[in-house]
Parts: C-alpha cells; sequence; structure tokens
C-alpha cells in the first residue's frame, strides 16, 4: 500500500522541482542574436563559423576529396551560407561554395578553375 507523502516530503520535492527549473532555463533561455551555437553556450555569427570553415577547407585547396572530414565541412559551409543569406542578405553564391567563401573571405581562400 502507498503511503501518504508527509508535509516535509512535499517541500523538499517542490523545492528540488523549482531548482532544476531554474538551473534549465540559462540552457534554454533564447539567446537574442545567437545565430549559431557553440560549445559552452556561446553564440557565434553565421559568417564568422562560415569563415572559418572556409579557412580549414582551403587548408586542402578546397578540394573536397582530399580528406574524408571535408565533405562534412562542404556541407556546413553551405548551410551557414544560406542562414548567413537569409538573416542579414549578404548575397554569397551558395551555389558555388568556392566563391562564396572567396567572398566571405574577403580575398581567394580556394582557387576557382578557369
Amino acid at each position: 500500500m502507498i503511503r501518504k507523502p508527509e508535509k516535509k516530503e512535499l517541500v523538499v520535492l517542490v523545492a528540488f522541482i523549482v531548482f532544476l527549473i531554474l538551473v534549465t532555463i540559462p540552457v534554454y533561455k533564447d539567446k537574442k542574436g545567437c545565430e549559431i551555437a557553440r560549445p559552452g553556450y556561446k553564440c557565434a555569427s553565421a559568417k564568422d563559423v562560415m569563415i572559418e570553415n572556409c579557412e580549414y577547407w582551403a587548408k586542402y585547396n578546397c578540394n573536397t576529396s582530399a580528406d574524408a572530414s571535408l565533405p562534412q565541412v562542404v556541407w556546413y559551409i553551405k548551410n551557414l551560407c544560406e542562414i548567413a543569406n537569409k538573416l542579414h542578405g549578404y548575397g554569397y553564391e551558395c551555389s558555388n561554395l568556392k566563391i562564396a567563401c572567396n567572398q566571405v573571405a574577403g580575398r581567394e581562400i580556394c582557387p576557382l578553375e578557369s
């Protein structure tokens, strides 16, 4: 048979629930202007993260087949490009990521084939 909880136990349970709510608020709270979530609950702009990924891709001469990780990086760059265009209207050329990387970096980091 289930016993009825004592008043002290109910108070502890309610206090625990309130504590859990207060601890989780920072995790789920709207981070105004947070475009890309980073580790440690940090925020970054899509443009900054796109530059980081484009520079990583450029280390391999923007050749996606040069390393097994690069298809994922290219996929991420494409999504970041679309986010940056949608939120800020930058006008990056998301259909050609080499051009988009050159645009976001402000210099030629990905060679364009002729």
